[in-house]
């Protein structure tokens, strides 16, 4: 959706996804960050949360009007309750390469483990990483059998991922991570977005009573 806000006499706008599945990998990285942080003012958390999904400077965003912050509080709330998918897809697309998931998990060697293990440790800074070892380039597809790349570390489609990927296309692969022992999943953070919902709610009631 677009976002007119006023700023001075300038009308600048700004792009904001309608829900989680639009939002790319970087974005939600950034989020999960934020929503990390438990230290952290009501108003804050909300400017900083805004900042990572539409790339309203914040310093923008904390001289806004009480009319734009209200609008601003309707879109979020739209965004915040949307349900991400959360079926696997076994294929992804970028750039005209097609990466499948791994197709059986329980026979991964060595190195694909322990480098998973490695980065769940931290999933809010490596899951760009975590995915470049589910996924990777097919390189043999007959009906619903496939075969991908052998594993070896590739910083390159990390951060191709990063960039491309969005909630739609990982948020089904958490389900398997149960399998490792391990959980990735977009309500990870699910009491920190109900908290921030909780939030926005009681900012935008507090800019009714002002308005």
């Amino acid at each position: 959706m677009k976002i007119n806000l006023t700023k001075g006499k300038k009308k600048v706008t700004y792009n904001m996804p309608d829900k989680w599945d639009e939002l790319n990998l970087g974005r939600y990285m950034r989020i999960m960050k934020v929503l990390d942080v438990k230290e952290e003012n009501d108003i804050d958390r909300i400017v900083k949360v805004v900042n990572c999904i539409t790339d309203i400077p914040k310093k923008d965003i904390y001289s806004l009007d009480m009319k734009s912050l209200s609008n601003l509080g309707v879109h979020l709330s739209t965004f915040l309750t949307s349900k991400p998918n959360d079926e696997l897809k076994h294929f992804i697309e970028i750039e005209d390469t097609v990466y499948g998931f791994h197709p059986s998990l329980k026979d991964m060697s060595l190195g694909e483990f322990v480098d998973l293990e490695t980065y769940t440790k931290n999933i809010n800074d490596n899951l760009h990483k975590i995915l470049s070892i589910l996924y990777r380039k097919v390189t043999e597809r007959s009906g619903d059998k496939y075969q991908i790349e052998e594993y070896k570390p590739s910083e390159e489609r990390a951060d191709l991922f990063k960039k491309y990927l969005k909630v739609e296309d990982f948020n089904g692969a958490s389900v398997f991570f149960y399998d490792l022992g391990k959980e990735l999943m977009i309500h990870m953070a699910k009491s920190s977005v109900k908290r921030l919902k909780k939030e926005n709610k009681k900012m935008k009631e507090d800019l009714n009573k002002k308005v």
